[in-house]
């Protein structure tokens, strides 16, 4: 189950509190138990392992902070933390806010350049539904500081609202390329297509789907949170609402990656393409400063994209 030392590549040593965001108890191939567990921290998530897990004294739960000692080791191409002591910590002990990794611009900076971005919408309708959507203190409030996603790309307080201001700054230069595209419609899908991980994602104690991301996706959940908006906004056009519904059930692009219908007309795609672009280049981004000091000429491998990244000098 372990490797032989002889294989193991040099480890770091680590001394830190974390915060468990998932706790398993598994049985290995010699009937042992140990604890497979993800833990977070500003840094982003680490995967760890509690080996001979009866031996200790393991007073934790999931959602509790604990102080870790144990060694940083490489397993199949990633980081692993092997866990020789953790401990429980009392509330006055730690931050919450110390915990979690987060965006590295100012929330309320990021959500005040968005809202006015908005108002420069021509057309009333996408700019009144926007506007009554974002600057509603209850959305607003998630809007601003929720994750865009659990580890793929933009993983971190604040990462759905840089990903869209991003997206936007790509779309306006699209749109100056391709001056036949509606800029409107596509800058109202970009702010759109994510609102669902609003209530898809929890991050109160940690980065966690919620029981209702869970069980209905933030796709479904941002086409019901538009369309119960555009109830309240009287001659809201039909089609409008169509188009903008088709561009949060398209935007992943295709049937198996999640998507309930495929892109069907250009600003759809173009939501798809920006989206996809954005978060693939942010997760190599991320892969590459985590293995900054990785020797080699290439990054462990990147769960998301399914590969190892060649280090670019």
């Amino acid at each position: 189950m372990k490797d032989s030392p002889a294989a193991r590549p040099a480890k770091s040593i680590v001394d830190s509190p974390f915060l468990v965001q998932s706790k398993e108890r598994r049985r290995a191939s010699n009937g042992s138990a140990y604890l497979d567990l993800v833990l977070l921290n500003a840094k982003g998530p680490l995967r760890g392992k509690v080996w001979d897990a009866d031996r200790h004294h393991l007073d934790f739960e999931e959602e509790d902070v604990v102080r870790v000692q144990g060694d940083l080791e490489e397993f199949k191409g990633s980081p692993q933390l092997i866990v020789r002591k953790i401990t429980r910590m009392a509330p006055g002990e730690f931050n919450y806010a110390q915990l979690f990794p987060r965006s590295q611009r100012d929330p309320d900076e990021m959500l005040a350049e968005l809202l006015a971005r908005i108002r420069q919408i021509a057309e009333a309708p996408m700019r009144t539904l926007l506007l009554a959507l974002l600057e509603d203190p209850a959305i607003a409030e998630k809007y601003k500081l929720a994750p865009a996603a659990m580890s793929y790309h933009h993983a971190y307080l604040g990462g759905l609202i840089e990903h869209v201001l991003s997206l936007i700054g790509l779309a306006d230069k699209i749109c100056d390329h391709y001056p036949d595209l509606r800029r409107d419609v596509i800058v109202a899908g970009l702010v759109l297509h994510d609102i669902g991980k609003i209530e898809e994602l929890s991050y109160k104690t940690g980065i966690r789907y919620t029981t209702r991301g869970q069980l209905i996706g933030h796709i479904s959940i941002g086409a019901e949170l538009v369309s119960e908006q555009i109830r309240a906004i009287p001659d809201f056009p039909a089609t409008l609402k169509d188009q903008l519904l088709h561009i949060i059930l398209s935007h992943h692009g295709e049937l198996q990656f999640g998507s309930p219908k495929e892109p069907l007309f250009p600003e759809a795609l173009v939501v798809h393409l920006l989206d996809n672009l954005d978060s693939k280049l942010q997760s190599m981004r991320t892969q590459y400063a985590t293995d900054k000091d990785r020797p080699g000429d290439f990054t462990a491998r990147n769960p998301a994209l399914k590969r190892e990244l060649f280090k670019i000098e």
